[in-house]
Formats: structure tokens, sequence, C-alpha cells
């Protein structure tokens, strides 16, 4: 007797596709990879941990030991320094080394072992893809900024009292914010030089020569120009521009935030066609 009268049937089912969820599926695949790798573990999780523990032990410091002064109240300056400010340094590398190490090789691995074809060739579209590999980047960040920030205004107002929340209730507002800009445009960045190349490096290389050298730029036009007005050229320049909007701070460049908010539109858009491009490339190949 034939085989396929035996043990094989045609299969009369019907497939059920969840497009709000296709994105996720990628998304936790590259998320336990990572966690996989013990040097990326430790690399992405450590720093920032630390980075987020002090904070809360200042705070704590702050607030119930007197007598103590570190130079700094716990305001909304103090919240929009740990998300990302230029003059905490470790801020600045942190959010690379997260974005570097989370997110190089996301799209540049898939290119080298041809694998994007193959995730097209399934029922997920380019932007399924986009978004499960965005997601990686978002949620690691996230991790560092987002959440770190909720909790730590959580922490100053149980110990503040009543008092803190009522003048600052508008403050978490301002982390979702901030956290969601440097999360869309850093991600987005970070996918498009990975885009760009079937080499994880040459994307680092990338993302670390704008990243890093977009501000030594800006202070050498500064220094020649005599003027903070070059500012957009730098992209902490422009977080920074951002941000003290967002919390209400005092600007230290003589250019007005909404230039910076185009600026990142800008970004995000450049980043999105180039990403759009490269992706369905693929996609009209296969």
């Amino acid at each position: 007797m034939p085989i396929h009268t035996q043990n094989y049937r045609h299969w009369e089912g019907t497939l059920k596709t969840h497009s709000r969820t296709r994105w996720w599926i990628i998304a936790k695949a590259e998320l336990k990879m990572l966690a996989q790798r013990k040097f990326v573990r430790l690399i992405v999780a450590l720093p920032p941990l630390i980075y987020v523990f002090v904070h809360a032990i200042l705070i704590y410091i702050v607030n119930q030991v007197p007598g103590i002064d570190f130079g700094f109240n716990v305001d909304s300056g103090f919240f929009q320094n740990f998300i990302f400010r230029i003059a905490p340094i470790p801020s600045t590398f942190l959010v690379a080394l997260v974005a570097i190490f989370g997110g190089s090789g996301l799209i540049a691995t898939d290119l080298k072992n041809n694998a994007l074809s193959l995730y097209l060739s399934k029922p997920i579209s380019w932007m399924d893809y986009l978004v499960g590999k965005f997601a990686v980047i978002g949620i690691l960040l996230g991790c560092f900024t987002l959440i770190p920030g909720l909790l730590l205004f959580l922490e100053q107002s149980l110990l503040a009292g009543t008092s803190f929340l009522k003048d600052n209730y508008w403050i978490p507002f301002s982390i979702i914010a901030y956290s969601v800009i440097i999360i869309l445009s850093t991600s987005l960045l970070m996918l498009l030089f990975s885009s760009l190349t079937t080499n994880s490096r040459y994307a680092i290389i990338g993302f670390s020569a704008v990243w890093f050298g977009s501000p030594v730029i800006y202070e050498v036009i500064k220094a020649i120009a005599r003027t903070s007005k070059v500012a957009l050229v730098s992209i902490w320049a422009n977080y920074d521009l951002l941000g003290t909007a967002i919390f209400g701070g005092s600007p230290d460049y003589s250019v007005h935030w909404v230039w910076a908010l185009l600026t990142q539109i800008a970004l995000i858009a450049l980043c999105l066609f180039v990403l759009h491009r490269r992706i369905r490339a693929v996609e009209v190949v296969k």
C-alpha cells in the first residue's frame, strides 16, 4: 500500500494569522538570542543597572540623610539628567552602549545569512519585520530610560511626601515623552546602519561616527563661528534642546527647540525611508 495512504493526509484546516502580533515573534526570538550571549547580556545589563542603582541611592540619601548637600535637587532637571543629558557623560555613553550591543547585528546578520528573504517568505510584511527589530532596541532602551525614570519618580514621591507629587505631577509625562523621542530616533538610527551592511562591526562604526562624531563637529564649528546656533548638527544637542523644553529647564543653546524637533522628525523620516528601501529590495527580489 502506498505510504501516502497510510500516514500522510492533506491538512484541511485554516491558517489563523494575527497581524498584530507577528512582529512580537521576531522581537521575542531576537531578545532570547541576546539573552543567551553572556558578553552582550553583561554589557547591556550591568552598566545601566549600576547607573540606575546609583540614582536610586542618591534620591534616598537626599531625602533621608539630613545635612548632606550634593549640590543638586531632585527636581525635573534631575530626571532629565538621568534619561539623557550632555553634562552627565555616562548617560550618553550608556544609551549608545545599549543601542550598539543590542541592535548592531539585528538586520546585518540577517543580510549576511540571507535570512531576511526567509522572513519575508512567510506571512510577514516588511513593516512586521521592521517593528519586530525596532522593538528589540526599544525594549532595551526603555528598560534603561522610561521604566527606571518612572520608578525613580515614584521613589522620590514616596520619600518626599505628597507636596512633591502635587508640585511635580507633570514630570512622569515628561519622562515618557523624552524617553520615547530618544528610543525612537536612536533605535531607527542603529537599524539604519545595520541595514546598510552585512557586517555588524561596520554598523557599529557608522553609528558611533554619527553618535560621537556629530558633537565633536558641533564643538569645532561652534569655536569657529563663535555661536551655538549650529547646535542642530549635534545629535546630543538636539536631545538636550528637546529635553530642556519638555522638562521646563533653561536652554544652553541659542536655538529654539522647535528646530530640534524638526531635525529629529527629519532624521526619523530618513531612517524609515532607507529601511523601507533596503527591506523592500529583498522582498521584491524574492
